[in-house]
């Protein structure tokens, strides 16, 4: 048996750094359908197997999702509702989509807000700052309950007896 290598294979080549090679399914059809390695990057975690596309040209890179829910105590349970994640399109004519960006969605699915690394840090700032509103503007309407009491003189007595032990 000879150690010779064949002529017509050749080295797996490396994948760039903060990259790794994975399989994904390409094809019109699934009988026409092939699985093949490409380059992803180590943040995408879309299992391109499980989701197809028609041509490599579709493929597209997605991390994680953060999402941000905002109950009410009224109608429905989470009437606004806002999901971001990085995302690249390798494919893309303009190469702010082709680079690693933050695409956010609102809860609808209908408006999409795609960011800059440098947009999405002011974004997070201004974030923070909302937050801190939001919480001065808990405590502002929590002196005000506090300052009115208990609305109902029925419902002030029954809070007496359970703040004091008694059921």
């Amino acid at each position: 048996m000879s150690n010779t290598v064949p002529s017509n294979l050749y080295p797996m080549p490396t994948p760039k750094p903060g990259h790794r090679f994975v399989p994904a399914k390409v094809g019109a059809t699934e009988d026409t359908s092939v699985i093949v390695l490409i380059e992803d990057p180590t943040w995408c975690t879309e299992d391109h197997v499980d989701e197809p596309v028609r041509d490599l040209s579709d493929l597209m890179h997605r991390g994680d999702e953060a999402l941000l829910k905002v109950p009410t105590f009224s109608y429905g349970a989470y009437p606004i509702q806002m999901f971001a994640w990085v995302e690249a399109d390798p494919a893309a004519r303009e190469p702010e989509f082709r680079a690693a960006h933050i695409t956010m969605q609102d809860g609808g699915g209908n408006n999409y807000c795609h960011l800059t690394p440098a947009m999405a840090e002011k974004l997070a700032d201004d974030a923070i700052g909302f937050a801190s509103e939001l919480r001065h503007q808990a405590r502002i309407a929590r002196q005000a309950n506090q300052a009115a009491g208990d609305s109902d003189p029925c419902m002030d007595e029954a809070l007496r007896r359970v703040r004091g032990g008694a059921a």
